[in-house]
């Protein structure tokens, strides 16, 4: 998905290195200079690594140092991202919004799991051979089948419904319908 492969991005650097504006070599490769400063820093900083698409989960403290940083030293997003090796600002931007909304316990990771719907609890499928069938389920099972149905249902209205009111959605829907 890197619109950007590696050798490009080095041989950017190097044009930069090489007694250039960032500015004027964004301008000649029709780039952000922001971004190509931001590889300029990272392969100062880590080297060729620095530029490598990185996929990593932080941890609530590492992500709570980063902000520590920024606030204490005046660090911008962009001089985090090259001092930590994080590969985006807008990681950073994120975690403090949601820092300055909840606190510290809403930087860990799991934090996400618990807005989803709540997952059926783990059971062969009722095709399988040891599944009991409907007249051999208690009161409270039934209860409990029911009512992650309903939560079901009311997730797929809602979902629907978002899809619905989705400008874009709606005029692919009509590009469609007028195709037909």
């Amino acid at each position: 998905m890197t619109k950007y492969n590696l050798a490009l991005k080095q041989a950017l650097i190097e044009e930069c290195l090489s007694a250039r504006s960032v500015h004027e070599v964004a301008l000649k490769h029709e780039l952000s200079p922001s971004l190509l400063r931001r590889w300029v820093k990272g392969y100062e900083k880590h080297g060729a690594a620095g530029l490598i698409p990185k996929y990593s989960h932080y941890d609530a403290q590492f992500k709570l140092k980063v902000l520590q940083c920024i606030e204490q030293d005046g660090l911008s997003a962009q001089q985090a991202c090259v001092r930590f090796d994080i590969r985006g600002p807008s990681s950073i931007r994120q975690w403090k919004r949601l820092y300055d909304e909840g606190g510290i316990e809403a930087l860990h990771p799991n934090r996400a799991r618990e807005l989803n719907m709540p997952r059926k609890p783990s059971k062969q499928s009722s095709a399988g051979p040891s599944a009991p069938s409907d007249r051999e389920l208690t009161p409270e099972q039934m209860l409990e089948e029911l009512e992650y149905l309903r939560a079901e249902n009311a997730y797929l209205k809602k979902l629907d419904a978002l899809i619905q009111a989705d400008p874009r959605t709606a005029q692919a829907r009509k590009r469609k319908l007028s195709k037909d």
